[in-house]
């Protein structure tokens, strides 16, 4: 419980099993879906941790439940519309701020799969999937190993409305957009 966790690899399976909640510095958004964290167990949340030379030995890399944003450029693949957006829209929420991470499972590339809430103001608590999901900057995930933390219900109805309102991705006119699950398959080796 006060072992401060480097990585993922560092947090044990019953943590993650016990969904045991944890709280750290977001050091890094990667896109709209997924942050890297500095865990600090004896930190106030008022000190941020210095941003290290390679954040990948000394951070957690935490993907959003519920949700997938538009893929950023990488590996030479073109980015997907609204991917900066998405981004910058996360890391303005979240980037250099106390965040709250429930883990719920790992993923197949060892990234901590978790709810991350932070607080908007002092009392206002906002979760940052459904933040995505609000501004249509991300769809429901609907991929194997799926985690909704209890909430899939309310996280369709989020989405709905996005949809409704032609936010974000759902704005964009018709060809323009595909899901970010389509386009991994496109682009699959």
């Amino acid at each position: 419980m006060f072992r401060r966790y480097k990585t993922s690899a560092d947090i044990p399976e019953s943590a993650v099993k016990s969904h045991r909640r944890f709280y750290g510095i977001v050091m890094d958004v990667s896109d709209g879906d997924t942050i890297r964290v500095h865990h600090t167990p004896f930190t106030s949340w008022s000190r941020l941790a210095q941003k290290p030379k390679k954040l990948s030995d000394c951070t957690i890399s935490v993907r959003l439940s519920a949700v997938d944003a538009p893929e950023v450029s990488h590996f030479g693949k073109p980015a997907q519309p609204l991917s900066k957006e998405a981004k910058d829209y996360l890391a303005g929420q979240i980037l250099n701020r106390r965040v709250s991470v429930r883990p719920l499972a790992k993923d197949q590339y060892g990234r901590l799969v978790a709810t991350v809430t932070y607080r908007q103001m002092l009392f206002f608590k906002k979760n940052a999937a459904h933040e995505m999901l609000k501004q249509g900057l991300a769809t429901l995930y609907r991929g194997g190993n799926a985690q909704y933390d209890g909430e899939k219900e309310l996280l369709e109805s989020i989405e709905a409305n996005a949809k409704k309102a032609k936010r974000g991705i759902w704005g964009l006119k018709k060809g323009e957009y595909e899901s970010p699950a389509e386009y991994k398959r496109k682009h699959k080796k």
